[in-house]
């Protein structure tokens, strides 16, 4: 594998897709340029992404035909008006154990609107999510040439309990 391939790609989500024994199905909420999308298809997954390129309106709840592994966003929550959809939308896209990985601005980022941290964290909770943790670090924007706060929020979708 090339891994010249993967410099561009989100780097904190290639780490997490080491909670994975294989590769699954991926989707990608608020896909931008596919880039993530395309790496991921590189590494193996069924990947597929959806933003307004594509015809959805992220402030309106997405359901698609596939269930996924995981689920992920980035840095698309906080220009949204409906954020609770956006999670709404994860979880009804996850299969039961599936993950939502997202990422998005700090408030004290000084160059985008951000969230706090116990904000996004209660807002994946109040949506359903389980094992809900966030981090907040900071990281170098190249292509803009300075520093971002930035949470990143993981979550599982629960299994059901035996019967």
């Amino acid at each position: 594998m090339d891994d010249s391939l993967f410099l561009s790609m989100n780097i904190y989500l290639q780490r997490f897709l080491n909670k994975f024994d294989k590769p699954g199905k991926a989707l990608d909420l608020g896909a931008g340029d596919f880039f993530d999308v395309a790496c991921l298809k590189q590494l193996g997954w069924i990947c597929d992404g959806v933003d307004l390129n594509t015809g959805v309106d992220l402030n309106k709840l997405y359901i698609g035909n596939k269930q996924y592994d995981l689920v992920f966003s980035n840095y698309v929550i906080q220009r949204l008006d409906s954020k609770d959809v956006l999670v709404s939308s994860a979880y009804r896209n996850l299969k039961e154990g599936g993950w939502f990985f997202l990422h998005t601005f700090d408030k004290s980022d000084k160059s985008a609107k951000g969230f706090d941290k116990d904000c996004i964290v209660n807002l994946l909770k109040d949506g359903g999510l389980i094992d809900v943790k966030a981090k907040i670090f900071s990281f170098y924007d190249n292509e803009h040439q300075h520093w971002h706060k930035v949470i990143e929020v993981i979550g599982r979708k629960p299994s059901k309990l035996p019967s």
